[in-house]
Parts: C-alpha cells; structure tokens; sequence
C-alpha cells in the first residue's frame, strides 16, 4: 500500500510525493542528492525525530501523510555547551572541575614588590617609607590609612610613623630608568628601574639584595657594604654595626625571624610602658601625702608662735603650749617620719587652733561648726524677718 508523504527542502516549499513503506528514508527524501548538491552532511527529520537514513518507512514508523523535512548538520557539540544532547553533567563536572588557578608569574610579583606600594598598589613616589619588616610604601598612603583608622590587618604593627623609616633612595634614570616603573620583559632579564644604589649602579628592581641604614635612611646594596665600606661610611657619616642594617623585602626564614623579633619587642615595650605608668601613679599617691602633711604642720606652725599662753577646758593645744603642733611641725620641716604618721597627726588639730589673737572663742567656733544652741529660729532670714513682726 503506497504512502502519501510531503518532502520540505531547505529554500523550497512542501512537494508531495508517494513511497511504498519499504523503501528506505534516504531514497524517498533525496537525501544522497541532496547532499552531493549542497556538500554537506544532512539529516532527515520527521515531527521532530531524526531518522535512521538506512532503515525503512516502516521500521522508522513515518505514519501516512507525514512530512520528512532535510535539515544540514551542524558543526559541534559533545560536552562544550552544545545543544545535541550528547554532553552529560559527568562530563561538563570533568571539564571545569580540574581547572586549576591562573598561575603569577614570579617575575611580575618580585617587581610588583621592589617598585610599588604595599598598601596602595601604586608605583613608588617619594617620599618613601619602610616599615620594620623591610616593605616599602608610599608615606602619603600610609598617613591617610593612620589618619582613617583604615590600616590592614597584615599592617597592624604599624601604628605611627615613629615605627616607619624614611628612604633616600638613588636615581635610576642614569641607566635608562622611566617616572614609572617598567614592566618586566618577555624572556626575564633586567629591566629599566626608576631608583638604584647610588654607590655601585644596580637597579632597585629585587635582582640583588638592598639593605636600609636605620639611622640615615639609605637605601644601599650589600654589594656596596662589602666592596667599598669606606665609601658608604663616607655617604651615611660614620661606621654603622650590622643591627643597624634593615633588609629590603625579606623572604622565607629571614622574614618569619625579622617577625617574631618584632613581636617579642611590641611585647617588652607595651609592659615597660606599663610599668613606668605603675611607677609613676605610686610616686604621684606618695607625693600627695607628703604634701598634705607638709602642709598641715606648716599652717599650725603660726598658731602655735602666736599662741603661747596655757589656757583650760576648751583651750587649742597650740594655745596651751602643748607639743602635738610643735612635734608634727618639727616632723614635717625635717622631712622624716613617715608620711601616714605625719597625716594621721595632721587630722588632730582643728580649726579653732588657727583662731586669730584675741577673737572671742565662741564666734570663732560658730563659723566653722554648728555645735551651739540655737535660741528659737534666729538664723539669718528669720533675723531679717522678726524686725518687721
């Protein structure tokens, strides 16, 4: 029984034709045709199924009044995003499981180290600045950091400028250094650098070792140190002692050494710090006694001259003649004794001892103390008062 179809060729319209179901795809479609005209890979597709072009209608299972429509092949897929349906979850977890993390060229990270800042990541400008662990910095970046209260967590150490180091650093422009750093070549040799020693030429650029003279701020090559000392005791004014030599950008052990040193030194200073502070409150507590002592003895002193006549009952002893005011007086203007005695000798007298002479014992009394009987409501308002009633 014959089979009405419809055949769709790319560029053309639906062309009916008829097949008995078994022929095979590929010669109902035109497909070997189709192909050697267009000189490329095709496929015949039926109500979305591609089919085998080898088999039959029947085997294919194309109903009667299909349509078999010629498609080109494309280019591609197989685990690289395509839309075949060949990839598979295993195999796009195999394509970007394995990848590994972009590797940094040593040669671009030793540069970036010697010729910018560590804390802005900009090109090195003077002035400059090194920290007590040999990295280097521009000093307008480390003030506004100090200044905001924004210094990193790995800068900590850095708390004030007293714990930076000022460089002098040598001009590089002689040996074709640019205002900016260089970037490095291609095959690794030396590159242009801004700054150099000033005494042998090298570059500032991590290819030799640097050291800083702490207490001068340059910025010398070991190689100068060994080769001409006179020269650079000449440059810095005066011998210097390998303490006084600060590596530039240390690395590995050297690092973790310089460290642990700094470490052990912000400890001993934070407990002398703590330490003075203690010293100087107890100093501080034992000069206010001294000082209050002192001065008791020396305000009874007056009293007891102006004073030299016994009296009874409610006499001051300073009156009297007695010998508490004179004994803590005389402790006091001899410095010696102990100052708590001294005090607890103070706090006897009172202050109807400092009376002035011939003022009447009971007015005197009344001003500093409330000991006497008041007659009725006779205070100062009253008094004003009771005139008019």
């Amino acid at each position: 029984m014959a089979l009405q179809l419809f055949l769709r060729l790319p560029g053309a319209g639906l062309r009916a034709c008829q097949a008995q179901p078994g022929d095979s795809v590929a010669s109902v479609s035109g497909l070997d045709a189709f192909e050697a005209a267009v000189g490329a890979a095709a496929r015949v597709v039926c109500s979305g199924r591609t089919l085998d072009p080898c088999s039959s209608l029947a085997a294919a299972r194309v109903p009667p009044g299909a349509t078999l429509e010629l498609l080109p092949r494309l280019r591609g897929g197989g685990g690289d995003g395509g839309s075949t349906g060949a990839e598979s979850r295993s195999c796009y977890l195999e394509m970007y499981a394995g990848r590994k993390a972009d590797k940094v060229n040593p040669e671009e990270e030793r540069l970036a180290r010697w010729t910018s800042c560590q804390l802005s990541g900009m090109p090195l400008q003077p002035p400059c600045v090194a920290d007590e662990l040999g990295s280097l910095f521009n000093k307008d970046a480390v003030l506004q950091a100090l200044l905001n209260k924004s210094m990193p967590k790995p800068l900590a150490h850095i708390t004030s400028l007293k714990h930076l180091i000022e460089l002098k650093l040598g001009d590089g422009s002689s040996g074709g250094g640019s205002a900016a750093a260089a970037p490095t070549s291609k095959d690794g040799g030396d590159v242009a650098a801004r700054f150099a020693c000033p005494i042998t030429g090298l570059p500032f650029n991590g290819k030799s070792r640097f050291v800083v003279l702490r207490r001068s701020g340059h910025v010398l090559s070991e190689r100068a140190l060994k080769e001409v000392p006179k020269v650079v005791e000449e440059m810095v004014g005066g011998p210097w002692q390998p303490q006084d030599l600060l590596p530039v950008n240390p690395a590995g052990d050297e690092l973790q050494g310089m460290r642990e040193a700094l470490l052990l030194k912000r400890t001993a200073e934070r407990a002398a710090k703590k330490e003075k502070k203690k010293d100087k409150a107890t100093a501080a507590a034992a000069a206010g006694n001294g000082g209050a002592a002192a001065a008791a003895a020396a305000a009874a002193a007056p009293a007891a001259g102006e004073n030299g006549k016994a009296g009874a009952g409610g006499k001051r002893p300073a009156e009297n003649g007695g010998t508490a005011g004179g004994a803590a007086a005389a402790a006091a203007a001899s410095g010696g004794g102990d100052p708590a005695a001294a005090a607890a000798a103070a706090k006897r007298f009172k202050a109807a001892e400092l009376k002035p002479k011939g003022a009447d014992d009971k007015v005197w009394s009344s001003i500093f103390t409330s000991s006497g009987k008041q007659q009725g409501r006779n205070d100062y308002m009253v008094r004003g008062f009771s005139r008019y009633v």
